[in-house]
C-alpha cells in the first residue's frame, strides 16, 4: 500500500511536478510556475516531500522508494540540462549534477518550508533562486 502511494507520487501522481521535457529556460520557468501554482492550490498536502519527512526515517524500504523517486526526478532535469548544453545553451563547465540537485531541492525545500509557513511565497522565491542559478550558467545566446 505505502509502495503505491509513492510510486503514484513519484510517477506524476495528481500533485507530482509535471516532468516534461524540462529543455529550455522556458521550460523551466514554466515548471517552476506550476509547482508555485501547485503549492497555492494543494498547500503541498499531497508530495513527495510530504512522504519523505513521514516515512524515510523508520522504513528502509520506504526511504529506498522514495530515493528512486527522486532520483527519477533528477534525471529529468539533468536530461533537460543536458540538452541544454549539448545546444550551447549553457556552458560547457556547468556542473549539471549540481543544477539539477538545486532544482530539485529548491522544489522540496520551498514546498516544505511554504506548508509550514501557510504560504506560497517560500515555493516562489526557493524557484526563483534555483532559476538564477541555472541562468547564471548560461550563454549569452540563451538569455
Amino acid at each position: 500500500m505505502i509502495s503505491a502511494v509513492i510510486t503514484r507520487q513519484a510517477d506524476a501522481g495528481p500533485c507530482a511536478p509535471p516532468l516534461g521535457a524540462l529543455d529550455s529556460l522556458e521550460a523551466l520557468q514554466a515548471w517552476a510556475d506550476a509547482a508555485v501554482e501547485r503549492q497555492q492550490v494543494t498547500g503541498g498536502r499531497c508530495d513527495l516531500s510530504t512522504l519523505a519527512a513521514e516515512l524515510s526515517t523508520g522504513d528502509p524500504s520506504s526511504r529506498g522508494e522514495i530515493r528512486e523517486g527522486y532520483e527519477r526526478w533528477r534525471a529529468v532535469l539533468q536530461a533537460g540540462l543536458r540538452a541544454m548544453r549539448d545546444r550551447g545553451e549553457l556552458r560547457p563547465d556547468a556542473d549539471l549534477d549540481e543544477l539539477a540537485l538545486a532544482l530539485l531541492t529548491a522544489l522540496q525545500g520551498g514546498s516544505l518550508l511554504a506548508r509550514t509557513l501557510g504560504s506560497a511565497e517560500p515555493m516562489r522565491a526557493s524557484m526563483h533562486a534555483a532559476l538564477a542559478y541555472v541562468r547564471s550558467h548560461a550563454t549569452p545566446a540563451a538569455l
